[in-house]
């Protein structure tokens, strides 16, 4: 019992001493929160929306931002209609000018008609290099983001 309160007592010191040492290393708390898609433009949220409102599974819609230069790709995987909301799983492949590609991996949930809530599951993924396409111009769908502010991404949630 001697031998196992001197056990005790020196990892406490030891722990202890660590603590002291770097305040920060036993607790990592989170600097708030992360995004995903901070790069899309207001103009391309509605045109998600709009798809989400509009296209069936495994079609894919395209788009470009002829201010921003990115291109987009989106497709619907699966869609969830409970009692009280309606779920889609979809992703979004961004292209930039250069042509390096990123995948977002998103959900939308609408508990109301054309009013969905979206969040990334994953932060961005780089996929590499993708091929631009050519894109004939479209109008983009009148629609509101409710914050009224800026748009900064799609919160991920793991």
């Amino acid at each position: 019992m001697k031998r196992l309160t001197m056990i005790l007592t020196a990892v406490l010191l030891v722990l202890t001493a660590g603590c002291r040492l770097n305040p920060k290393a036993p607790i990592q708390l989170p600097l708030g929160p992360e995004y995903a898609g901070e790069y899309l433009e207001v103009a391309d949220v509605q045109r998600i929306g709009h798809a989400l409102d509009t296209i069936p599974e495994y079609t894919p819609v395209q788009w470009e931002n002829h201010r921003t230069g990115y291109q987009y790709s989106m497709t619907v995987f699966r869609t969830r209609n409970g009692s009280k909301a309606t779920t889609r799983t979809f992703s979004v492949l961004s292209i930039q000018p250069s042509g390096a590609a990123e995948e977002l991996s998103l959900v939308g949930v609408s508990e109301t008609a054309r009013e969905w809530h979206i969040f990334a599951k994953t932060p961005g993924t780089m996929v590499g290099t993708a091929v631009r396409m050519q894109l004939a111009e479209t109008p983009t769908p009148h629609a509101q983001i409710s914050s009224g502010h800026d748009f900064p991404g799609f919160i991920v949630c793991q």
